[in-house]
């Protein structure tokens, strides 16, 4: 497939701002966005650039700002307020947001970042696709959404392989930027190679490669997908779930996620609650009905090869495609 580095120069999006205003010093706009993919590395990502003394991230990951369902009615002031913080020495500000990879969820993201921050730069993790599937599922489960076995779920519910079709969401961006805006690592190399790995992303932003943040030793959400979470969570999430109109659940859920995040020193305090107990949780979920059997990886790695095909054409010499497209 063939990309237009000038598309973007070129297409508008209706009730977009005019370009010439995004260039105010004292309203900065992002200079790179991590756009997934969810459950893919994105936090860790996140958590690994914003020490660097030459990168700015707001201290809220998931801004969403692009979402037309999540915060784009805010307007673009407020994205610039995300910003302000920056120091005079920050060479690269952005953002991470995996809802701007899930597509057709939420569509017209590329062309909103095309509108407002033409020239921004790209970064896309990717991970193993049934493993991120498996683990998009044990988050949902982990929070009362999702109560089928896994090998019923994941094809009743078309999100959980379309975030797993990177192919398809990078060809979407390719339609409205040039292929060297964007950079695509793997959640392997992340976690395996993590200085190389970030030495890239770091080139890629223009920021000092040499620099590595004091949190490179750290691991984020790898221990267990099945975090504890104090009881009030659980009710206020399910209570709420019943009071909003169904076409504006996926905001407030959104907003209740942000507000209701629980400090480490009060979980210390509360004491852990595993998931297993959680109201509405994996009580309906057994352990066996939410493992990926040889049948059920089989079953997705074919629904899932063409999509793994078009991803290696775009990754380096080398990339195996997790073994699901030769």
């Amino acid at each position: 497939m063939k990309t237009s580095p000038t598309r973007s120069a070129n297409r508008t999006v209706p009730g977009t701002m005019h370009r010439d205003r995004l260039s105010s010093p004292r309203d900065p706009m992002p200079t790179f966005l991590v756009i997934g993919a969810m459950k893919a590395g994105t936090t860790s990502l996140f958590r690994y650039l914003a020490p660097h003394p030459e990168v700015f991230m707001p201290r809220l990951k998931e801004l969403d700002f692009f979402v037309a369902e999540a915060n784009w009615g805010r307007g673009l002031s407020w994205y610039r307020r995300q910003f302000r913080q920056a120091g005079e020495g920050t060479v690269a500000l952005g953002e991470a947001s995996p809802t701007y990879s899930k597509y057709p969820e939420f569509d017209g993201v590329p062309q909103r970042i095309a509108s407002c921050v033409p020239n921004v730069r790209l970064i896309y993790v990717v991970r193993d696709p049934v493993d991120r599937i498996r683990s998009h599922y044990d988050h949902r489960v982990l929070v009362g959404t999702e109560t089928e076995p896994i090998d019923r779920a994941v094809f009743r519910d078309p999100s959980y392989i379309n975030c797993s079709r990177y192919g398809l969401q990078v060809r979407r961006y390719l339609d409205w930027f040039p292929r060297e805006q964007l950079l695509i690592i793997t959640s392997e190399d992340l976690r395996w190679r993590r200085a190389e790995t970030l030495g890239r992303v770091h080139r890629f932003l223009g920021v000092d490669p040499n620099v590595l943040p004091p949190t490179l030793d750290a691991e984020y959400f790898v221990t267990s997908e099945r975090e504890s979470y104090p009881a009030i969570v659980w009710w206020t999430r399910r209570g709420l779930k019943h009071l909003v109109p169904p076409q504006h659940r996926w905001r407030i859920r959104r907003s209740i996620n942000q507000a209701l995040t629980v400090p480490t020193w009060v979980r210390r305090a509360v004491g852990p609650r595993e998931a297993a107990e959680a109201p509405g949780s994996s009580k309906s979920v057994s352990e066996e009905q939410a493992e990926v059997s040889p049948a059920l990886r089989q079953r997705l790695n074919e629904v899932l090869r063409d999509d793994v095909a078009s991803l290696r054409q775009l990754m380096p010499e080398g990339f195996d495609g997790w073994g699901i497209a030769a």
